[in-house]
């Protein structure tokens, strides 16, 4: 943003240090300036001028970021600015941004976060760090009108919805400095006439039988497709639907798939989203409200309709609300439910999903019976013919005849965007060599070549397999195993626990799996390194936690009530457990050294294990006769002086 920000670093922070006005108002500045009129209010603006505060400004599109930051001088002063309309992307795996730039808060800079997609985009620690948030609505008439005005310096009539709607750059080419208002207006109209007229295009969506849906996954879309037929043919009542949650990480297909569900059926789909409540108006209680009454709406008049509501974590629990927000969101939380049972007592022939990625943070009242009730869960493939299957999928034709069962290996773990991110850069790679897709560009996007030694790769594998070793041994279900590196991880090991009930024996247990790796490194490699650092935090939080907050060690005082800082009481404590874990750890890894090389050798070779293979490796000898039981060293903690 030349001569509006000096740049600080090449993350796009920038601090606007004000700017002369121009000598001609263009429409880039005046609708900037308006918008930003428009959107503040004087509690934002004088939060804008004070120091050390964060705030969070939503656009309506990505390309309103720099329009907006360029006219923040006029308004906010000198202020850092952080730009944030996508994700970086790191080992093809996407991150969060923004954390960085809260260092500024240290020297009591304000920072003002822009971004069409905060919840998406933007670092947990920004969110929960901001003191406001303001949305930019998209343009109105009004506004185009207010803006002409100020260009053309005349008054502009005859601005429609449809001109208020088109995109931006279009917007900001037809309001011109030195043409009079009414060919502004003249210019909008006639873009306006060239915009392609929409059609009624064949769906490309695909129908349930061709998605590569997981067993559980399927079972459920076929049970719930024979209940939509029976709706429709009116031998089940429609009031039988139950209502659900679509939850699970991003990326696993839970809108695509509720949009098949619908072509499927032969029901109109009628998505919507927790965002689009407040971007989609002014951002306050009464339009959010208007927005989200449309919206069911729309629903019980298009039936018969599969209704998809996203976002939903975007609800704040009222069990666990700030008063601060209370007194704005308990309405919209409310009026939601009375929405949710408005479509339940309609009788009309309607199905509701909900979208989330945290189904733990919904409020209790949403997902009780009669309204989002059922729990659908999406995850990853769960193996590898479910990580063929999706290949398949997104690969269609191509490869028709090459085994991808090695490449499933590697994909472990990996969502069916991340999969279909892969064949799409491996198609760019074989067109940019002028070839047909093959199996070859495929691999070197799911496994970029490995750089590291083999002396690094080899002291990798040892502490994976002292890991996956350990929890096996222990009862834990090792699912995958690999060495492919992971943002600043150099390999994982993904497993779960026997049990949803953690005891004291559990956690223990769960602390001796961590700390296998660590074990590993001084029995089979070269000595403890520094590999181990977030296996020891995880570690000695989860002890520190049995301690401190769940009355598992030697008090039943809740300490983070009495103190936010542990005491040494419980640190020295937690410090002996995991001096006694180690031990135990470095036990089952010395009973089993032979079979722990063997392992580290075979995961060198394939880089990634499945739960088949692994069970396979790891049941050939299982010495139970060696190995130190589940309970650890029997009297190592009654010993303790």
């Amino acid at each position: 943003m030349p001569d509006l920000n000096d740049q600080l670093d090449d993350d796009d922070d920038a601090v606007t240090q004000g700017a002369l006005a121009p000598s001609s108002l263009d429409a880039r500045a005046a609708l900037g300036q308006e918008a930003l009129a428009h959107a503040l209010t004087r509690k934002t603006r004088d939060l804008l001028s004070q120091t050390a505060r964060v705030m969070i400004l939503q656009i309506p599109t990505a390309d309103w970021a720099d329009l907006i930051a360029e006219a923040l001088p006029k308004i906010a002063g000198t202020v850092v600015v952080k730009t944030a309309t996508e994700m970086t992307v790191s080992q093809k795996i996407a991150h969060r941004v923004g954390s960085d730039t809260l260092r500024y808060l240290h020297s009591r800079r304000t920072i003002v976060y822009i971004s069409q997609d905060p919840e998406t985009i933007l670092d947990e620690t920004v969110l929960a760090a901001a003191d406001a948030r303001i949305v930019i609505p998209a343009p109105t008439p009004a506004l185009l009108r207010k803006v002409i005005a100020r260009v053309s310096k005349g008054s502009a009539r005859g601005v429609t919805p449809d001109m208020a709607s088109l995109p931006l750059p279009v917007i900001l080419s037809a309001i011109r400095p030195g043409i009079p208002a009414r060919a502004c207006v003249n210019n909008l109209a006639r873009a306006l006439a060239f915009r392609p007229v929409a059609t009624a295009p064949v769906s490309s969506v695909p129908l349930l039988t061709d998605l590569p849906l997981t067993a559980s996954l399927r079972r459920w879309t076929d049970q719930t497709l024979a209940d939509l037929a029976a709706v429709k043919a009116g031998t089940l009542p429609a009031d039988q639907l139950v209502f659900g949650v679509f939850e699970g990480p991003p990326g696993t297909g839970k809108t695509l798939t509720a949009e098949s569900l619908a072509r499927t059926a032969d029901w109109v789909f009628v998505p919507s989203s927790v965002g689009a409540w407040f971007t989609d108006g002014d951002g306050a209680l009464g339009g959010v409200a208007r927005n989200l009454k449309r919206f069911v709406d729309q629903v019980l008049a298009a039936e018969p309709c599969v209704g998809y509501m996203d976002e939903l974590d975007g609800l704040p629990n009222r069990a666990t609300m700030d008063n601060r927000g209370r007194d704005f969101w308990t309405p919209v939380v409310n009026q939601f439910l009375l929405e949710i049972d408005r479509l339940r007592k309609s009788g009309k022939r309607v199905l509701l999903l909900g979208g989330t990625n945290y189904f733990n943070r919904l409020d209790a009242a949403l997902v009780r019976s009669q309204r989002l009730q059922q729990r659908v869960t999406f995850l990853p493939p769960q193996d590898a013919g479910e990580v063929v299957d999706v290949l398949r999928h997104f690969l269609r034709d191509e490869l028709a005849e090459v085994d991808l069962r090695p490449l499933a290996r590697i994909g472990l773990g990996a969502t069916p965007a991340v999969i279909e991110g892969w064949v799409k850069e491996a198609r760019g790679a074989a067109r940019a060599a002028g070839r047909h897709l093959q199996s070859g560009d495929l691999l070197a996007q799911m496994a970029p070549k490995d750089d590291r030694s083999a002396a690094d790769i080899r002291a990798v594998a040892l502490h994976e397999a002292g890991h996956a070793l350990v929890a096996h041994r222990l009862g834990h279900a090792v699912e995958t195993l690999s060495i492919i590196p992971e943002g600043s991880s150099g390999g994982h090991v993904r497993s779960s626990l026997p049990s949803l009930i953690h005891d004291l024996a559990l956690i223990r247990d769960t602390a001796t799996v961590m700390l296998g790796g660590r074990a590993a490194d001084i029995v089979l490699g070269n000595g403890a390194n520094s590999g181990a650092e977030r296996d020891l935090e995880h570690a000695t939080r989860i002890l520190l936690a049995a301690h401190e907050r769940q009355g598992l060690g030697d008090t039943l005082v809740y300490l983070p009530a009495v103190s936010t800082r542990p005491n040494l009481e419980t640190v020295t404590a937690v410090a002996e457990d995991l001096r006694i874990l180690l031990d135990r750890a470095i036990a089952i890894v010395t009973a089993e050294r032979d079979l722990a090389l063997d392992l580290a050798d075979c995961l060198i070779a394939a880089r990634v294990l499945s739960e088949a293979d692994l069970a396979d490796h790891l049941d050939r000898r299982h010495c139970k006769e060696t190995a130190p039981s589940a309970a650890g060293p029997s009297d190592a903690w009654e010993n303790r002086p």
